[in-house]
C-alpha cells in the first residue's frame, strides 16, 4: 500500500476506537485552526500538529493526520521535520 491509494484512510476508519493502538508516524509540521465560538466577537486559534505516513506494524494506515497539539505532544519536547515517533 502506498500513500498515493485512494483507501489508505479507510484502512484507519476499519480500526474503529474501540481499541488502542501503537502508532508510529513521521512528524511534519504544525498549525492552527479556527476553533467556533457562537455568540463571542471573535473565533480563537487552537494550535494543531501534523503526522504524516502513519503506520502501524510498519503497515501503511494514512499518509498524514492532524492532532490537536496538547499537553501529551508538548511533553515529547522539540520535534524534529522528517523524525519518527511512537506513540499508544
Amino acid at each position: 500500500m502506498t500513500i498515493h491509494d485512494s483507501n489508505v484512510r479507510e484502512k484507519l476508519l476499519q480500526l474503529g476506537s474501540q481499541k488502542r493502538y501503537n502508532f508510529t508516524a513521521e512528524y511534519a509540521r504544525c498549525g492552527y485552526k479556527v476553533t467556533y465560538r457562537h455568540g463571542l466577537d471573535r473565533d480563537k486559534l487552537a494550535p494543531t500538529i501534523m503526522f504524516k505516513n502513519v503506520k502501524i506494524n510498519n503497515n501503511l494506515v494514512t499518509d498524514h493526520l492532524w492532532f490537536n497539539y496538547t499537553k501529551g505532544f508538548a511533553e515529547l519536547g522539540k520535534l524534529v521535520v522528517g523524525i519518527h515517533y511512537a506513540r499508544e
